[in-house]
């Protein structure tokens, strides 16, 4: 994390959105109240080097003005449904409390741990983004997941899913991220967005057979197939007129045939003995 200092001796970190946050420091919570409202910081990290307090209450006093807020595992979220104007929110399960996502009627973005004590997604009406860890089902599906009309992106990290089925109702979604999903079989349902999908990143998925079903969604801009499942071919890609980036590197192509990526704008792989081409032919 890249942090700075303040001449206060506040310090901030940049998000991967280019969105600063205020890691806040409880030993100085009046202090840092005054700090983040005269500096317009509107998000909170609770970062447990500096954020020592055992429950929310050295932040209550600005949680009328607080739009983010990144929680802490070791806190208790007892009073966290005061922060009703929070537009994003990262809540790790604590393993004790209880969070009732309908008292957000403003949330956007939400990273979670998926869990029985998470409530009230289906309430977030407003969601465009969406990070859900150790995502369960009892059908190995989606449809555990409410249908989210507005949700743009969606990333599910470590789940033991073996189909996608479920993800064709979120008909607006524009990214797909899938981290560690070792039974993850078919990912046929995707068709469904094929006027809506750009991206769609796959990492640690070994058992997907069906690469090809790719070509058919024809809105992919972006693919990038990591450390997963063999692919047959990469002949579906001739399918994708708006593709501009493909990435398989650690993901073995059977046939070898990279023609099939010529005039994509990047293509990266690691080259290997029965590809046609070398990874650096494609250096532009």
């Amino acid at each position: 994390m890249n942090m700075e200092i303040s001449k206060e001796g506040f310090k901030t970190a940049k998000g991967i959105d280019g969105s600063i946050r205020l890691l806040f420091d409880s030993s100085r919570a009046k202090e840092c109240c005054d700090f983040a409202i005269e500096n317009n910081i509107d998000i909170i990290s609770l970062y447990p080097e500096v954020y020592t307090a055992k429950d929310l209450d050295p932040i209550y006093p600005i949680s009328k003005f607080i739009k983010g807020l990144l929680l802490d595992d070791k806190v208790n979220y007892g009073n966290l449904s005061l922060f009703y104007n929070l537009a994003f929110l990262s809540v790790p399960d604590n393993g004790n409390d209880t969070v009732d996502l309908s008292s957000f009627p403003k949330l956007k973005m939400l990273a979670c741990k998926y869990s029985q004590r998470l409530q009230g997604l289906e309430s977030c009406s407003n969601l465009k983004s969406l990070t859900v860890s150790n995502y369960k089902s009892k059908t190995k599906d989606l449809f555990d997941l409410p249908s989210l009309n507005n949700l743009e992106y969606l990333s599910l990290i470590k789940t033991e899913i073996t189909t996608l089925q479920g993800v064709e109702r979120h008909s607006n979604l524009k990214k797909l991220e899938i981290f560690s999903a070792p039974k993850l079989e078919t990912i046929a349902p995707l068709q469904a967005l094929s006027n809506s999908l750009e991206e769609i990143q796959i990492e640690q998925c070994k058992k997907i057979n069906d690469y090809e079903i790719l070509g058919k969604v024809k809105s992919l801009k972006k693919i990038i197939l990591s450390d997963s499942g063999e692919i047959k071919s990469l002949a579906f890609v001739k399918g994708l007129p708006r593709l501009e980036f493909i990435s398989f590197w650690r993901t073995n192509v059977l046939d070898g045939n990279i023609k099939y990526c010529e005039g994509i704008n990047y293509v990266g792989f690691d080259s290997r003995k029965h590809y046609t081409h070398k990874s650096e032919q494609f250096k532009k």
